[in-house]
């Protein structure tokens, strides 16, 4: 059973970590709710970070103000997002749909 509220789509991104806690790292699925990312830092459960990434063919980046780290295995982290702007978030829904296209 898939406990998820938003469907996720295979990416591969650079994504850039900010707050407490600064990496760079790799998306590699994206959703509206959250994203599965590679660094080479780690991250505590519960870590409050911000972060931002570009999608391809789209400009400026898409920026995730609050996210919290949900789940660790080695250096992947399953990031819930927690806030972003509706700006970002209308973005964030308009590229996510042309990856379904892609895919079918």
């Amino acid at each position: 059973m898939n406990k998820r509220q938003y469907e996720r789509y295979i990416v591969e991104f650079v994504a850039r970590v900010a707050g407490d806690y600064e990496s760079t790292g790799i998306v590699y699925n994206l959703g509206m709710g959250g994203c599965k990312i590679v660094t080479d830092e780690p991250l505590p459960v519960r870590a409050r970070v911000a972060f931002s990434f570009n999608t391809p063919r789209q400009a400026p980046c898409v920026t995730v103000r609050m996210a919290t780290v949900r789940r660790i295995l080695q250096y992947e982290f399953g990031i819930e997002f927690l806030g972003m702007q509706e700006l970002q978030r209308g973005r964030l829904a308009q590229y996510l749909p042309n990856l379904a296209a892609a895919a079918a």
